[in-house]
């Protein structure tokens, strides 16, 4: 007669706990992570952003609402953020003289549509408290994008084609 096998004891989740993600040299340099032995808050400072869409939300606004050339402008507006470091993506937000993508932070209690919020509040629950919301400019009319950083992405969560949750 064959012996049974025993059911392991330990449950499976204890084992998926132990399981840790690791990145290599090579998913560093492609994903501009940040090495965890660098402590300084300035090493993501002269990372290039790149564009995510991990926490975009269509609901709110899709590209297939947007143009021809709208849709140019928002390339022409990547490959620009693209060129940039984060330091010099945070310093077009001059409180004095807002220029190029426009850097704006914001807090959600600051934003009067309620729809809005509540999709930044979704996401807010998704990601860490400590993250910060803004809005960056494509073009110099009414075409904006919301979103967050972490390391060198900008992850983007909303589309706003006519300026419409920070009117002028």
């Amino acid at each position: 007669m064959a012996k049974k096998k025993k059911i392991p004891k330990e449950p499976i989740h204890k084992e998926i706990e132990k399981i840790t993600i690791r990145a290599n040299p090579k998913e560093i340099k492609i994903l501009s992570l940040v090495a965890p032995e660098i402590k300084e808050h300035s090493s993501a400072l002269k990372q290039k952003p790149y564009v995510a869409l991990k926490y975009y939300k269509s609901d709110w606004q899709c590209f297939s609402e947007w143009e021809s050339q709208e849709l140019k402008e928002f390339s022409s507006f990547v490959e620009l953020l693209q060129s940039y470091t984060w330091e010099q993506v945070y310093n077009t937000g001059n409180k004095k003289s807002k220029h190029g993508i426009a850097y704006t932070k914001y807090e959600i209690s600051d934003i009067k549509s309620e729809r809005f919020k509540g999709i930044l509040e979704e996401v807010k629950q998704e990601i860490s408290e400590d993250i910060n919301f803004f809005e960056l400019r494509v073009n110099q009319k009414k075409l904006r994008v919301h979103g967050f950083q972490s390391q060198s992405v900008f992850f983007l969560v909303a589309l706003d084609r006519n300026h419409e949750v920070f009117p002028e």
